[in-house]
């Protein structure tokens, strides 16, 4: 018995001694003391987190720090910097987490500046879209705008129609408004706050058009103000899908027409629809003119153009680009423009007398087969070369890179100067790649991406060279070596190797990425591996392994 005179029941906790009758009740009513004194344990443990959380130093991370963090946790939409709709709900739950959240969106002001829109934002959305826009406070604003199709989570109204279909042949069988120029956009060009870049992308060059009308027509308002945001932006970038379009005799002469209507910027992106998705076969497109008005050209910094269309229109341009530092030409996987007019007397004359861009020092090159509108230019400032070719399966050829590459490096007097040089996505004769790397004796930074190459064979001719040189070295300016997405059968031993022995005279860092095949034939080479290699032979060289594209 214990001392309240109740029966005793420890005997039973260390036993399976049954229990009787008159203990049956003393169990269960210490179970029940017990329970709750767990229950008062478990509110005394919330109530001790709660205290704990008062010390945490979560609570005195500036909001400022807190805000730039979410700038990692919530990224953008592509390389653009702006939030599309699943972006943009994940932000606002971000900021209703609590009070101190809230704050630290709220004044990291990065977060609000850029803004997808598509062609669910009628105008009823300004307001809305304005709102959003203030949150950045004075940093640049950007807009881009999708309008190829209607994406699930988009805002404003009901569309019976998935995308805009002016002036395809669609148009017939189902009229409608141009979804673009009935947007949000013209209201917001016109009216809306300053903006610093704008992305259109344009079901078609006959969107474009209805969406400079609008434009037009709001501009003869009397109350809209004298500098619009689409006359004060700084960025422009204009993009037209492969649309089918109906045929017109004048198809041409009515799309060029519309670029003489862009408005004064720095940088200037226009990405023209592929000549087979607008032109009926045999149609002659070298005698339209792209109307990229001069005084836009001579003001550009920054040019990028995508052209397949046959004729000189590039070379029509160049020459008022006296002020553009970045270039970008690209052929969008078609055909040399220059083919069809090898004899136009453009062509003619800057083979003769080269085309001098005197302020570039950024040439780059995407989606092209060749490279011999480079024997027509001259860019003695350069110091980076982006060479992004359209795969070949059998391999260029020296005419197709590195005849007219040398002969341009040479002709420009910077193969010592030149600091960056990539090449992506192109299969190479080890030799070829040699005979133009080799000379650029002052590259700070090396990106190989994508390209097929005998490896080990490109590598034993730089090991040759260094031993028949020994003072001059390769890459002995060299700050980065980027060997990006090797194709399967390429290895990184001929590079390690080449590394190795070159011991502590290479200091760069080496990153490199390749696709692990899930049969393997032989063993792939680890990022410790390397390390390891490394640091035995007191390289001076970091190596970082990443996922490949």
């Amino acid at each position: 018995m214990s001392e309240d005179g109740t029966p005793s029941i420890s005997y039973l906790l260390d036993s399976n001694t049954p229990p009787k009758p008159v203990e049956i009740p003393v169990v269960e009513s210490r179970i029940r003391d017990l329970v709750d004194k767990i229950s008062e344990l478990r509110k005394l443990k919330v109530e001790l987190e709660r205290h704990r959380a008062i010390l945490s130093p979560v609570r005195r991370v500036p909001r400022e720090v807190l805000g730039h963090v979410f700038t990692f946790l919530h990224p953008y939409e592509d390389e653009e910097k702006v939030r599309d709709a699943a972006g943009r709900k994940d932000l606002v739950r971000l900021s209703l987490v609590c009070k101190l959240w809230r704050d630290a969106a709220l004044v990291t002001h990065e977060l609000w500046a850029g803004l997808q829109l598509n062609l669910r934002h009628t105008l009823e959305s300004l307001k809305s879209v304005e709102t959003w826009l203030s949150q950045a406070g004075s940093l640049p604003r950007r807009v881009q705008y999708q309008g190829w199709n209607s994406p699930d989570g988009g805002a404003s109204t009901n569309l019976s129609r998935q995308s805009c279909i002016c002036g395809s042949s669609s148009a017939w069988l189902e009229p409608g408004s141009c979804f673009l120029a009935t947007s949000v956009l013209p209201q917001l060009l016109t009216n809306g706050p300053r903006l610093d870049h704008l992305t259109l992308i344009c079901v078609n060059t006959v969107c474009f058009g209805h969406f400079l009308d609008a434009m037009d027509t709001l501009r003869q308002d009397p109350t809209t103000p004298g500098s619009r945001p689409w006359d004060t932006l700084r960025s422009l970038s204009v993009k037209f899908q492969n649309t089918i379009l109906l045929p017109d005799p004048q198809l041409g002469h009515i799309i060029v027409s519309h670029l003489e209507r862009l408005p004064v910027v720095e940088s200037l992106e226009v990405h023209l629809p592929s000549s087979s998705s607008v032109f009926e076969p045999g149609f002659d497109s070298s005698h339209l003119e792209l109307n990229i008005l001069p005084n836009l050209l001579e003001r550009l910094t920054t040019f990028e153009i995508c052209c397949s269309w046959a004729g000189p229109h590039l070379l029509k341009l160049l020459p008022h680009c006296s002020n553009v530092e970045t270039l970008t030409i690209n052929y969008g996987n078609g055909a040399n423009p220059l083919w069809s007019v090898i004899d136009h007397p453009l062509v003619r004359h800057y083979r003769a007398s080269p085309l001098v861009l005197p302020k570039l020092r950024t040439l780059r090159t995407r989606m092209i087969r060749h490279t011999d509108f480079l024997y027509l230019l001259e860019a003695p400032q350069l110091v980076n070369l982006d060479i992004g070719m359209f795969s070949h399966e059998n391999g260029l050829n020296v005419h197709d890179l590195p005849f007219p590459v040398t002969s341009f490096l040479v002709r420009s007097g910077f193969t010592k100067s030149l600091r960056t040089f990539q090449l992506r996505a192109c299969f190479i004769d080890e030799e070829h790649l040699f005979s133009i790397i080799s000379n650029l004796t002052g590259l700070t930074t090396l990106t190989l991406d994508n390209v097929k190459v005998e490896m080990d064979r490109l590598w034993k001719m730089f090991k040759d060279r260094d031993a028949a040189a020994q003072q001059d070295l390769s890459f002995s300016n060299l700050e980065k070596l980027e060997i990006l997405q090797l194709p399967h059968g390429c290895q990184l031993e001929p590079i390690v190797d080449y590394i190795k022995e070159r011991g502590p005279s290479l200091k760069f860092q080496l990153i490199t990425s390749y696709k692990i095949p899930e049969i393997r034939e032989h063993r792939v080479l680890s990022e410790e591996d390397v390390r390891q290699t490394l640091r035995l032979s007191q390289s001076g060289v970091r190596v970082s392994i990443v996922p490949p594209v």
